[in-house]
C-alpha cells in the first residue's frame, strides 16, 4: 500500500469516526494572529489549569525535580522551563527541513500554556521563529531535542541570521534519564510507549508520525486547515506528556529515597544511576532496600554486583567481599570469586583466605559451560593467581 492510500484512509477515518481521545482533542481550535517585524503568523493556544489529569497523573506545578535527573543542571526550574516540540517537513536535519510547527508548554499563573506556532506557508518562516524566541525562556525541556530539534532550530535561525540561538540555554533532554530509569521496563522508548506505560495516557485515533510531513504538503496544495488538526492535536499531546513526563520522574525518585518502592528493578536502576555518577553511599543506601525474597534473580545478581563495586570505592573490604559472595552462591559465576580473591590478596593481605576463593573458582570450571563463562581464559587466571598465591605463602615460611 502506498503513502498516498495510507493518508486517505487516515483523513477519511477521521471523518467517519467522532473523535475519542480523552486528551481533549475534541477541544475547540483557538488560534490568532500575532504580528511581528517579519509578518504575521498563526498561533494556536490551549490552556489547561493546575490539577487537570493528563494519563494517571494531574499537571502539577513544582519549582524543582529530582537532582539525579539530571546533575549538570541542580538549578533547573520547572516552573521557568519551556517544553519544546517540533513537527517538521521530514526527519534530514539539513538546511532542506522546516519545523512547520513549533510546540511549546509554559507556565503562566495558574495555568499551563501549550502554545503552537504554525507555518501556514513557507515565507512565513520568520516571523514563526520571531515569535517562537520571543516567548522562549531561559531553561528548556525536550525529548531527543539535543540530537534534533534544538540544532534543527538553531539551522533555521542561522539561515535567516537571525542572533537568537539555543546553546548556553540550560536543556533537560529527557530521552536519556528516561533510558536510565525505566530500561529494565521498557523495550521501546518512543514518547508515545513512556507516556502509555508510565503516565497511563493512550492516545486514540493519534495521526502516525511518519505521514505528518505528507499531510503538511497535502495541506500546501489543497490549504484545507482541517487536514492540520490531527497534527496540532498530535504536537499538544506530545507537549504535555514531556512536561509530565518529567514531573513524573522526579517524583517517582523522591518516593524510592524517602519511602522506597516495590519496584526491585527501579531500585536497581536508579541505583546504577547513582553509582554512575559517584554517589557510592548513596548507592549502597539504595540498594540495601532490594528485597531478596521478591526481586528476580538477575536483578538480584546484577545488585550485589553493583554493591560490592560501590563498597568497593568506599574502601570497605568486608562488606564487599560479603557481596561477591552473596552474588557467587545466587549465580554460580566464577567472577565473583576472583573479585574476593583479588581483594582478600591486595587488600586484606590474607593470601590463604584468597587462595581458598582461587580453588573454589577452580572447582567451578567444570561448570564454566553452562554458566556461559569463557573457561579458557578464566582457566590461565586462575593459575596464574593461583601460583602466585602458592609463592606468596611459601615465601612467608
Amino acid at each position: 500500500m502506498g503513502l498516498d492510500s495510507k493518508i486517505n484512509i487516515y483523513l477519511n477515518s477521521l471523518k467517519s469516526c467522532p473523535i475519542r481521545n480523552k486528551s481533549g482533542q475534541n477541544e475547540p481550535l483557538v488560534g490568532y494572529i500575532r504580528k511581528t517585524p517579519y509578518g504575521d503568523t498563526w498561533i494556536v493556544d490551549w490552556i489547561y489549569r493546575t490539577g487537570r489529569k493528563h494519563g494517571r497523573f494531574p499537571i502539577q506545578k513544582t519549582k524543582r525535580i529530582n537532582r539525579y535527573i539530571d546533575t549538570t543542571l541542580p538549578s533547573f526550574n520547572p516552573l521557568l522551563a519551556t517544553s519544546i516540540d517540533t513537527e517538521t517537513t521530514g526527519l534530514a536535519g539539513g538546511t532542506g527541513t522546516y519545523a512547520f510547527i513549533i510546540g511549546i508548554g509554559f507556565w503562566k499563573n495558574d495555568d499551563f500554556i501549550v502554545r503552537q506556532y504554525l507555518m501556514r506557508d513557507f515565507n512565513e518562516e520568520p516571523a514563526q521563529l520571531y515569535a517562537f524566541a520571543e516567548d522562549l525562556t531561559d531553561h528548556i525541556i525536550t525529548f531527543n531535542g539535543k540530537c534534533f530539534d534544538i540544532p534543527l532550530l538553531n539551522n533555521r535561525f542561522k539561515l535567516h541570521r537571525f542572533e537568537k540561538t539555543i546553546t548556553d540555554t540550560p536543556h533537560l533532554d529527557m530521552l536519556f534519564p528516561s533510558r536510565r530509569i525505566w530500561k529494565r521496563h521498557l523495550d521501546s522508548f518512543k514518547l508515545t510507549v513512556i507516556e502509555r506505560e508510565i503516565l497511563g495516557f493512550a492516545r486514540v485515533d493519534d495521526i502516525p508520525s511518519h505521514l505528518i510531513p505528507s499531510l503538511f504538503f497535502d495541506y500546501l496544495q489543497t490549504r484545507d486547515e482541517t487536514i492540520l488538526h490531527p497534527i496540532l492535536f498530535h504536537n499538544r499531546d506530545d507537549i504535555l506528556s514531556l512536561y509530565q513526563l518529567t514531573i513524573t520522574a522526579s517524583n517517582l525518585i523522591d518516593q524510592v529515597f524517602d519511602s522506597g518502592c516495590n519496584d526491585d528493578d527501579l531500585i536497581l536502576s536508579l541505583a546504577e544511576l547513582l553509582f554512575n555518577q559517584c554517589q557510592f553511599r548513596e548507592t549502597v543506601e539504595l540498594l540495601n532496600k532490594v528485597n531478596p525474597r521478591f526481586a528476580s534473580k538477575p536483578t538480584l545478581y546484577r545488585a550485589w554486583q553493583v554493591k560490592a563495586a560501590a563498597l568497593k570505592k568506599l574502601k570497605q573490604w568486608d562488606d564487599a567481599i560479603a557481596a561477591y559472595l552473596d552474588s557467587q552462591r545466587l549465580d554460580g559465576r566464577i567472577a565473583s570469586l576472583i573479585e574476593s580473591a583479588k581483594l582478600f590478596e591486595h587488600k586484606k593481605k590474607q593470601p590463604r583466605l584468597a587462595l581458598e576463593m582461587v580453588k573454589r573458582a577452580e572447582s567451578c570450571l567444570e561448570f564454566a559451560e553452562i554458566i556461559g563463562e569463557d573457561s579458557g581464559k578464566i582457566k590461565a587466571e586462575i593459575a596464574h593467581r593461583k601460583n602466585r598465591l602458592l609463592k606468596k605463602i611459601y615465601n612467608r615460611r
